[in-house]
């Protein structure tokens, strides 16, 4: 068996967080059965759940509040898809260009992902110290 990883993270609260683990564990077999929680340095009692499952195909039901990101692990920058395509963008002048290069280390311990402001994508930074690992 090929086993597919891919790396969820799970918005969640300071009050929350281990009741939405033991759901998540119903829901997905999780990789290792290993969780990696972090906080928002800025706002504490936000928590971000990462961890990852075990998929064969690309469709599989979403838990609730969680998105699909990807990891830099020399930065430990976690990040969506359409942040890192947002970030050539905005660093590249406006353009999208699949070989430019993201300065990663600018990102560094952080959870780089998009949101509408005023209609228009944004890039919305957030700086993130872990909390605790759990298996």
């Amino acid at each position: 068996m090929n086993d597919k990883r891919q790396l969820l993270c799970t918005f969640s609260s300071d009050i929350t967080f281990r009741n939405i683990i033991e759901e998540i564990k119903k829901f997905y077999p999780v990789y290792n059965n290993r969780f990696f929680v972090f906080f928002n340095v800025n706002a504490p009692t936000e928590i971000f759940i990462t961890y990852n499952i075990i998929s064969e195909n690309k469709e599989f039901p979403k838990f609730p509040n969680t998105i699909s990101i990807h990891r830099k692990k020399q930065t430990n920058t976690l990040y969506t898809l359409n942040a890192m395509n947002q970030l050539i963008k905005d660093e590249n002048n406006g353009v999208f260009d699949k070989t430019f290069s993201i300065n990663w280390a600018t990102y560094s311990n952080s959870l780089v992902i998009t949101g509408i402001v005023t209609g228009t994508p944004s890039i919305k930074i957030i700086p993130i110290k872990i909390l605790e690992i759990i298996s």
